[in-house]
């Protein structure tokens, strides 16, 4: 009987019931002195004596004022890293005085505003705005040497009195970059002001916190949202790819909907699970995928990488973490932005397939050097009349299969947001839909999505938050085979002298009905509908000063339905025989309770240090139900009476129920000196109930050291360097994503046994051996990095290198079938990877009307195979027939190595076949290919047998380098994005050149196949002749899979609409934007970055007839209130 959860088995969900009183703690940065006159505050309500004495301290001056003229004065600032002219002009405004200041004396003077003496000159006026072209309320603007300034009004606005034409005014704003401007003969200046290059207080979100980014330890790439938010994807992911140094993204197929597999650093596991943990808003598991987001609907993203980042996530940060934040509110008036995306999407290229005259050219030519088809012999000299296309150019080009399934698709996408709040409660909504139809007819997805945010602070040491998501999606999967293994139906693989209308394939044995790609898409369903809801309530209280509680409870649900039905009048389908029905039903719940307590303290204001201890808990439970059969009788009913079977034996049942429990305590402690010396310990042990009883827990430490060189005192002189920094990580992660229950024995049952007084009995049977020692596999990772910046952050570069061992891999191991079970899953193997990372961002041209900044990134990785244990080899992919490696893991060679018989062209004439027997350098498959024109490879052994042994290592899926460079150009309103990525090296095979590159005489050919051997048009040709066809795989069939991208382009323009709607509208944004432009490669599929296979926990960058990648243009245009 299943055991019902209660609170009693976890002890913090007691907690999470009463809601614990949790707190924001208002960190006080007390920085360093600088000699720069840079300013950081955050006052609230402070008072105006306390705030002076705060900007003594950091810059230097003194300040002389009367007592009378500061008391009973409070103020209300943030600053970060401002000038003190910016900061004096904010602060004097607001209290009602002016101020003078001598730099030669380091000295500040404060008086009553009414105290000094007004001057009779010139008023200027105008408006401040961002390169965006929307107003700076809060903007400074004074005349430089003086007193005199003004602030901006809610609308950008200011007004200020200046001395004389002469007069240089300031402009200024809190995270910009100040302009001068000369009044001259002007009495309306106008000025744009740029964000600032400085990125000295940028706020990182790491795991359970948060940190500036020049305090950071690990090795965390944050993403720009500005240059992916106007690509036209479903998925954020999709736009990341090649962004993120160390990061190698890819879409399995560019099927909508399809999940992109993501590697961090490499593959490490080959079993269990290589995808990183995704983490929405501090929430783990919030998503199923990150198709349940909508892109618009995302703040930040950062990615963790390195143990240090990790391992405060533990065995669920093994390969990595990325970060999602979703927008907030903020306090104001109701803000409001809809968006409209139109566009289409089409096939960018196709293959080079032969047309019908084409291929019966070369259908003659198999007639030729055949002698068992209807044809008789067909020798030099036969008519033509006599072959089997005696008129072959009359044919034109037929039918274009690919023409055929493939269709210009619509893309539609629609959003509004809504934010808004008062100073102490924030919100933040949004709904969205999306359709993408796919450019195979038939297929697409529709995704309604919700979200709702808020933040409110309750009292002084309490702030409470809540976070609801609800996802739909409607998935009409691909109906149509267009290659992979389906030779006889596989839509490249079809003749085109088979008209598009037929169902009859007489290239299929001697003939005979078929179910065409055309056929199943317009009558076959295959339909799936996903629904995901996420829940959470967070609190976060002060308990004193410096020591914050926070607790979190979030409840996830993921239900699936799947839905697949072919009618009995598909055409390959006999008479009576039915209809096939299936309908499939998934849940799966989980409840996280995450409760952390973090402690914050400056020493000395020489010593920072900060401490968290955090006790995560999750129990998961997913329920599964399947119902499949063969013989429905009635098409119109579906799947909605799958008990209407007139067979019984044809129909098929499957349940199943898994429960998970995951339990955690984590500890992180921060220490840095002057910032300039950091500390960073981690530390995690988790439970998993995946493993052997007495190998549960886990414990996976991690240690940090960053070097902030650039605060040292040498450094000061050296103006033109803005950042040096070194960075050293090292620290251990487990992996336990493996299917449950995998270390207990368990038993199978079959119905297919001899009948019993004429019923089937139900026969049970031992199918798993147990692992009782089963425990987690576990990665030691180490991590240098260097950060570098110059010219006053305009460039900036950052280079890592790492390595990782894997150790204790989770694998299947063959054991002697007498001990009556073919496997065991055990702890055996070790794998490894290396690697280096470029990530450079340079500020080009940054002026008030034009900027151009460029962003590259340049990866390697080094995946090995160190040990397998006592297997010679392990399969991952095979040929189709004869069945040899293609794929597999063999020690000492690279984890994703491609496997294969070593090609050696063709036998030119029968001499030459006579000479290899004694030589035996050369062997083919069978006798029958000891001929001219047919396929040899190299006999490795020598042996005149091709087998096995003569496999040789035909290099790695993996490539050399990859990467991506952004241009972004802005010029007034209007933003130019140009993006590349590019892959150099790596090997890739086309699997359907077993059949289409081999002279398969089942299917069509590629058009090189024209230029085969032939005894009289090319006697030297290496291309095997018509009718040789062996499907062996070998280095002929692997690719170089270099190539080089135009992955995006957008443009986009914005208006401001303020003063034409009476500030009724804010701005509107026209764009267009165009995804997969445009691609240079080498590989004769349709695209190299595919991974057909990417379900397979390790196999990557295998084309096995992906659904092709299409090109999206689109026009979108943004509205905001």
């Amino acid at each position: 009987m299943k055991k019902k959860l209660t609170n009693k088995d976890f002890p913090a969900f007691r907690c999470l019931r009463r809601i614990v009183a949790l707190l924001v703690v208002c960190l006080a940065v007390v920085p360093a002195y600088s000699q720069s006159g840079k300013i950081t505050l955050n006052a609230e309500g402070e008072s105006l004596t306390a705030v002076l004495k705060q900007i003594e301290s950091q810059s230097g001056y003194k300040f002389t004022y009367e007592p009378a003229d500061v008391n009973n004065k409070r103020i209300t600032l943030r600053a970060a890293n401002v000038g003190l002219r910016d900061v004096l002009a904010t602060i004097t405004k607001a209290a009602g005085l002016s101020y003078t200041i001598s730099d030669a004396d380091r000295a500040v003077t404060l008086k009553r505003a009414g105290s000094v003496t007004r001057s009779t000159g010139i008023v200027v006026q105008g408006v401040i705005r961002d390169k965006k072209g929307l107003p700076l309320p809060g903007a400074t603007v004074y005349v430089k040497g003086s007193v005199k300034g003004a602030i901006a009004d809610a609308d950008g606005k200011y007004r200020l009195e200046v001395p004389s034409a002469n007069s240089v005014l300031v402009f200024g704003y809190l995270g910009f970059i100040s302009q001068n401007a000369t009044v001259g003969s002007r009495t309306v200046i106008d000025m744009v002001l740029n964000e600032s290059l400085q990125e000295v207080d940028e706020v990182v979100v790491i795991g359970y916190g948060a940190v500036k980014k020049n305090d950071l330890t690990g090795s965390v790439a944050n993403v720009k949202m500005a240059d992916i938010e106007s690509v036209p994807v479903i998925s954020v992911d999709q736009a990341l790819q090649r962004r993120i140094a160390g990061a190698d993204l890819m879409s399995p197929t560019g099927e909508p909907g399809a999940t992109t597999s993501i590697r961090i650093r490499g593959t490490r596991s080959i079993s269990a699970s290589n995808e990183p943990l995704i983490v929405v808003d501090g929430m783990i598991d919030a998503v199923h995928d990150l198709n349940d987001i909508s892109p618009g609907d995302i703040e930040s993203i950062n990615v963790l990488k390195d143990a240090s980042s990790t391992a405060i996530y533990g065995a669920r940060g093994s390969n990595g973490v990325i970060i999602v934040t979703t927008k907030k509110g903020e306090a104001g008036r109701l803000s409001l932005q809809f968006r409209t995306d139109l566009g289409f999407s089409q096939l960018p290229k196709k293959l080079d397939l032969m047309n019908a005259t084409e291929f019966a050219l070369y259908r003659n030519d198999l007639a030729y050097f055949s002698t068992d088809d209807e044809y008789g012999e067909i020798v030099d000299g036969t008519p033509i009349s006599k072959y089997p296309f005696p008129d072959p150019y009359s044919l034109g080009k037929g039918t274009d299969w690919l023409g055929e399934l493939t269709r210009t698709a619509p893309y539609q996408n629609y959003s509004l947001s809504v934010n808004g709040g008062t100073k102490k409660t924030t919100y933040f909504g949004s709904v969205s839909f999306n359709d993408t139809r796919g450019i195979i007819k038939n297929s697409g997805m529709r995704r309604y999505t919700a979200r709702f945010n808020i933040d409110n602070q309750f009292t002084d040491w309490l702030k409470v938050g809540m976070r609801l998501t609800f996802t739909h999606r409607d998935n009409n999967n691909n109906l149509a085979n267009l290659g992979g293994t389906s030779w006889w139906q596989g839509g490249i693989y079809l003749s085109p002298l088979i008209k598009a209308n037929s169902d009859f394939n007489d290239l299929w044995g001697s003939g005979q009905k078929f179910n065409s790609p055309l056929a199943t898409v317009y009558l076959n369903t295959d339909d799936i509908t996903r629904q995901t809801f996420n829940a959470a309530i967070y609190g976060e209280a002060e308990l004193v000063k410096g020591l914050k509680l926070r607790s979190q409870a979030s409840y996830y649900s993921y239900v699936h339905h799947s839905y697949k039905f072919q009618p009995s009048t598909l055409p390959a389908k006999v008479e009576g025989q039915g209809a096939y029905a299936y309908r499939g039903e998934y849940n799966e719940t989980s409840i996280l309770s995450e409760n952390t307590l973090t402690y914050n303290k400056d020493f000395d204001k020489r010593h920072h240090f900060d401490a968290m201890v955090g006790f995560p808990a999750q129990p998961w439970e997913s329920n599964n139900m399947t119902t499949g059969g063969n013989g429905y009788l009635l098409d119109p009913l579906l799947w909605n009476n799958m008990g209407a079977i007139p067979d019984k034996e044809n129909l098929s049942v499957g349940t199943s129920n898994t429960r998970k429990v995951r339990m955690s305590g984590l500890f992180r402690a921060n220490y840095n000196y002057r910032q300039k010396y950091y500390l960073t310990f981690t530390a995690r042990a988790d439970g998993s109930s995946n493993f052997a009883s007495d190998h549960k827990w886990g414990f996976f430490p991690s240690g940090a050291f960053k070097w902030n060189v650039h605060n040292e005192a040498f450094m000061k002189s050296v103006s033109w360097i803005s950042e040096m920094a070194l960075r050293l990580s090292a620290g251990r992660t487990g992996n336990d994503a493996i299917s449950a229950y995998r270390s207990l024995p368990s038993m199978g049952s079959s119905t297919t046994g001899y009948l019993f007084g004429g019923s089937q009995p139900v026969a049970f049977y031992p199918s798993r051996i147990g692992s009782p020692k089963l425990t987690w596999e576990t990665t030691d990772m180490y991590n240098a990095a260097f950060d570098f910046a110059v010219l006053d952050n305009r460039i900036k570069f950052t280079v890592e290198a790492y390595m990782s061992k894997t150790k204790d891999l989770l694998l299947t191991v063959q054991r002697p079938t007498q001990s009556g079970y073919s496997n065991r899953f055990m702890n055996v193997g070790k794998t490894s990877n290396k690697g280096i990372e470029l990530a450079i961002e340079s500020y080009n041209i940054s002026k008030p009307k034009f900027t151009w900044s460029t962003s590259f990134t340049l990866s390697h990785n080094s995946q090995m195979v160190d040990n397998i244990g006592s297997e010679d080899f392990v399969v991952t992919y095979e040929s189709y027939n004869p069945k040899y490696m293609m794929y597999g893991y063999v020690s000492n060679y690279p984890l994703n190595a491609l496997w294969g018989f070593k090609y050696a062209g063709t036998w030119k004439n029968s001499a030459e076949i006579e000479r290899n027997k004694t030589a035996k350098g050369y062997v083919s498959v069978g006798n029958n290919f000891y001929s001219p024109g047919a396929p040899r490879y190299l006999d490795i052994n020598h042996d005149g047998i091709l087998n096995k042994q003569d496999l040789v290592y035909l290099g790695q899926a993996d490539p050399d380098i990859y990467g991506g460079l952004q241009n972004t150009f802005k010029i007034h309103g209007l933003t130019v994005g140009i993006y590349f990525n590019y892959s150099i090296g790596g090997k890739i095979y086309n699997v359907s050149e077993q059949w289409m590159g081999n002279n398969s005489p089942s299917t069509n050919q590629y058009r090189y196949m024209l230029k085969a051997w032939h005894p009289l048009r090319n006697p030297d040709s290496d291309i095997p002749r018509a009718y040789s066809g062996d499907g062996l795989a070998s280095d002929r069939l692997v690719h170089d899979a270099t190539f080089l991208r135009l992955k995006n382009v957008s443009v986009s323009y914005t208006f401001d609409l303020r003063k034409a709607t009476g500030n009724v509208l804010k701005s509107l944004t026209l764009g267009a934007s165009a995804d997969n432009l445009c691609l240079w490669k080498k590989y004769n599929g349709f695209d190299p970055e595919v991974s057909s296979e990417s379900s397979n926990s390790a196999l990557r960058r295998l084309d096995v007839g992906a659904y092709p990648k299409p090109r999206t243009i689109i026009f979108s245009l943004q509205l905001r209130y």
